[in-house]
């Protein structure tokens, strides 16, 4: 379980990178004038980046704490990616690739990563309580 919190975080981070500027992109990289999106871009590849190195990080942690530790901040950081369009803003018309593509995506990143991490800080968690009992 503790390889689970960077193999999930490295994946997702990459993707919250990558997916508002190549995969499906905001809208000002379509084409249209600079928007609301656009600052949601950003800030969804700044997360991402947290994310990345949180992951790479994890990777190399030894114990259950800190297991359960990078997992929580890779859950906040899920969390927040899932929230950042709400707060930064994008485009309402459905006929704008960022509703169609990039919030949906950032989102569904987002949900998947945070319920992968959860479930690894759940048993790792677990794990740990039953190793303080014995």
């Amino acid at each position: 379980m503790r390889k689970l919190v960077g193999i999930t975080a490295i994946p997702g981070g990459i993707l919250l990178v990558l997916t508002p500027r190549f995969i499906l992109p905001a809208c000002e990289y379509e084409g249209f004038p600079r928007m609301h999106c656009s600052d949601t871009a950003e800030a969804e590849m700044v997360l991402g980046t947290l994310l990345f190195g949180l992951g790479f990080g994890a990777l190399f942690l030894k114990s259950a704490a800190s297991t359960i530790v990078a997992g929580s901040l890779g859950i906040a950081f899920s969390l927040a990616a899932n929230v950042l369009p709400d707060k930064f803003g994008y485009c309402m018309s459905s006929r704008m690739p960022c509703n169609y593509g990039m919030v949906t995506a950032v989102r569904l990143i987002a949900v998947v990563a945070g319920l992968i991490m959860a479930a690894a800080v759940a048993v790792s968690a677990r794990k740990a309580l039953k190793k303080g009992k014995s």
